[in-house]
């Protein structure tokens, strides 16, 4: 493979060759889509976990890397630090889910933040910003300083937790259990993966709580977990059904007006 110099970086003409890193396979999948779909854009690679990003960036030296934060072997902050360590560092574009994280202090140079669900029209931004400082890559002290920022940022904990009722008591479910959630009577019911509560919470009072944790308003019965989708089944009149990873493979209907949107995130 042939080393980059400082003059190969510098030719303005020559598409920005990046590299994604995100664990959640459609969330890369929606990113190298958008971003296939730009002449000025090459996606040579992509890897879903941080060991993996490692190897795939040292190996096809990307001008750009869009990186995700939260993943189970290595965090990206992790990533970033072995980036610091090569040759030549690639630019950083961090991809988050939460907008409160989205810390305009730490739009350094080539640096940048981009949200989900990804939009053209952000993406434009960054493309556009990362063209611009070609010609003025971060040295490893300046990264340095916005990584160790930025994971001072992520390290607040966010804790949500939905209170449902068992016997009379009580108890909190992190998110992350949750199959889906169902309306009954102006309340709402919970599914795990292995049992099912009561929550006093209507389904709109849910959504809005669990917004960003990656949860779909697939009906306006039915809210579910995208992280426990086991496929999409086509229907009947243009509808589908979304069987759930559940020990019921539970069957939930996505009305019509939500399919356009289901397509967008799951790019089908």
């Amino acid at each position: 493979m042939v080393k980059k110099t400082s003059e190969h970086f510098r030719d303005m003409s020559m598409k920005l060759r990046c590299v994604i890193v995100d664990d959640e396979i459609p969330s890369c999948d929606e990113l190298s889509h958008l971003l296939g779909e730009r002449e000025d854009v090459e996606v040579v690679g992509c890897a879903h976990g941080g060991r993996e990003a490692v190897a795939c960036i040292k190996e096809l030296e990307p001008d750009v890397v869009f990186l995700d934060i939260k993943m189970p072997d290595m965090n990206g902050f992790d990533v970033a630090r072995e980036m610091i360590t090569v040759q030549h560092p690639p630019s950083i574009v961090f991809a988050t889910a939460y907008d409160e994280y989205a810390i305009e202090a730490f739009e350094v140079r080539a640096a940048d933040y981009i949200l989900k669900p990804f939009s053209r029209e952000r993406l434009e931004e960054t493309v556009q910003r990362l063209k611009e400082s070609r010609t003025a890559r971060l040295n490893p002290p300046d990264l340095r300083d916005i990584i160790d920022g930025l994971e001072n940022r992520f390290s607040e904990k966010r804790f949500i937790r939905i209170s449902v009722i068992e016997k009379g008591k009580i108890l909190l479910v992190s998110p992350t259990e949750i199959f889906f959630c169902s309306a009954i009577e102006g309340k709402s019911k919970i599914f795990t993966k292995s049992g099912s509560y009561f929550c006093p919470m209507t389904l709109n009072e849910l959504e809005d709580r669990l917004k960003k944790e990656h949860f779909f308003r697939a009906h306006r019965s039915h809210l579910v977990n995208l992280d426990h989708i086991r496929e999409v089944v086509p229907w009947i009149d243009g509808k589908y059904l979304i069987s759930m990873g559940d020990n019921r493979c539970t069957e939930i209907p996505v009305s019509r007006s939500s399919v356009k949107h289901l397509k967008t995130i799951l790019r089908f």
